[in-house]
């Protein structure tokens, strides 16, 4: 594609060099530069203009004049803004071609996509799904780097998936992929709200910065898609989504637990072999069991049922899709023992996630909790206290571990929960792997055993290394040495 061509229609101020030139890549990593190239230079990546000169880049987008000689400069007010248009343009706007379902939110994202898959499926229908797990489609699977991709890999992600005939694409939209832009240049049909609680508060300062940034993918995402129907789906359980509301042509359309909803729950019962529902939607009722536990997964199938209702797949469809969906890797994912030890792994790491999770399993435990736990270095030290005071108050003990320290003193880290403690129903034991064997062996008959906080991972970050590390290979590995 010329030049000229991708800056058509662009919010580009300036312009100066030549434009009837051919591009063959557009990135904003300097290290994936080559001949042909437009590269796009943030405030973290400016100081490699040069580099990629000498690898043949043929333009360069900045928000200021660098003051060298370039082939091509391209000023524009948001270079990351810019980024994801020009590479939808580049790709062909892939996310036109089918229909985009996107999900944000603090907790359920992950595990509403996978009922959203499920459901899909059960309606012969070809889907795709981007998300924290893994990236996958048309029998591929990807190991996903970030819940959200980068916006250049994100439109050549989709354009494939579009080459492999996919009809729905479900995605994982984090707050950091709506406040970086990551998802400029897709058109969205629906957009899902699941909650909003404590997380990534290192990130964005406070909590209301981390909600403007979720509320921009219904006020400004949404709106500006060229789809012709749009909807936006809200959980009615969380006050906030009344902040989210857009403005019409956009339909918005509510689920809820406790409310009466376009969705919502007329009566349920759980028990540790899953969830037993009965949901209205649009007044017409529907009766499921799923697999899976937790009322907090009631609202995930709630959210899937109501968009799969939406999409015009039938109730029976919707049923068959819910049902099929046995556990979703790392959410609540049940490892079951013959010495009828139950230990669940869950990816629960934020302060809302963790209480309920564990305000569940206490409802349907018979013996004790055993709660393992740790929080992640460089991260929000703002909730580390506040977990450890819910794992205080809900389990029957704790051993406070590792997650993934990275550059952080794992003790500090553990001193940190520590101070959230109320009570003395806690043992602290910094290596993962012998937090969680000691963990087994202090379970007995009818336990829950809860290892929470890395779920999927199959890594612990420490210091600068990556090391393989699978909370569930280590569970499986001690089970059958003390239980043999």
């Amino acid at each position: 594609m010329k030049l000229f061509e991708l800056l058509a229609d662009m919010p580009v101020s300036t312009v100066r060099g030549d434009t009837d030139v051919d591009i063959t890549g557009i990135s904003k990593d300097s290290r994936e530069a080559k001949e042909g190239y437009i590269f796009f230079a943030t405030k973290a990546s400016k100081i490699y203009i040069e580099d990629v000169l000498r690898k043949g880049a043929r333009a360069i987008v900045s928000d200021t004049d660098p003051g060298i000689a370039l082939p091509c400069l391209i000023i524009t007010k948001d270079v990351r803004a810019l980024l994801g248009a020009m590479a939808s343009k580049f790709y062909n706007f892939p996310s036109r071609k089918f229909t985009v379902i996107g999900i944000t939110g603090t907790n359920g994202k992950t595990t509403t996509g996978y009922l959203i898959e499920s459901i899909i499926k059960a309606a012969n229908k070809k889907t795709a799904i981007i998300g924290t797990i893994s990236h996958r489609y048309n029998g591929r699977v990807l190991k996903a780097k970030n819940t959200t991709p980068g916006a250049v890999e994100l439109q050549a992600l989709l354009k494939d998936i579009h080459d492999a005939q996919c009809e729905y694409v479900i995605m994982e939209v984090s707050s950091h992929a709506l406040d970086q832009r990551r998802v400029e240049g897709i058109d969205f049909d629906y957009a899902i709200f699941t909650n909003l609680t404590h997380d990534h508060l290192d990130y964005h300062g406070n909590i209301e910065h981390y909600l403007e940034a979720k509320k921009l993918f219904f006020t400004y995402y949404l709106p500006k898609s060229t789809k012709k129907e749009k909807y936006a789906l809200l959980n009615l359980d969380d006050p906030v989504s009344q902040d989210f509301i857009p403005d019409k042509p956009v339909k918005t359309f509510f689920y809820s637990i406790n409310k009466k909803a376009d969705a919502y729950l007329t009566d349920f019962r759980e028990d540790i072999n899953g969830l037993h529902l009965e949901l209205s939607l649009f007044g017409t009722r529907l009766i499921l069991h799923s697999p899976l536990i937790g009322m907090f997964n009631a609202s995930n199938i709630l959210a899937s049922s109501l968009v799969s209702h939406l999409l015009g797949i039938s109730h029976d469809e919707i049923k068959r899709g819910v049902e099929a969906l046995n556990g979703v890797p790392g959410r609540l994912e049940r490892i079951m023992h013959d010495s009828g030890l139950m230990v669940f792994i869950d990816y629960a790491h934020t302060p809302d996630a963790l209480a309920k999770v564990l305000e569940m399993l206490n409802r349907i435990k018979k013996g004790k909790l055993i709660l393992i736990f740790g929080c992640g270095g460089d991260r929000d030290r703002a909730k580390r206290p506040v977990m450890g005071n819910i794992a205080s108050r809900f389990a029957d003990l704790t051993i406070i571990t590792s997650d993934n320290p990275r550059s952080e003193n794992p003790q500090r880290i553990i001193e940190d929960i520590q101070r959230g403690f109320r009570g003395n129903s806690f043992r602290i034991i910094p290596d993962r792997r012998e937090a969680i064997i000691e963990g087994i062996r202090n379970a007995r008959e009818n336990d829950i055993l809860l290892i929470a906080g890395k779920g999927h991972e199959d890594y612990q970050i420490i210091g600068n290394n990556v090391i393989h590390f699978s909370d569930r290979e280590v569970v499986e590995e001690a089970l059958h040495v003390a239980h043999k």
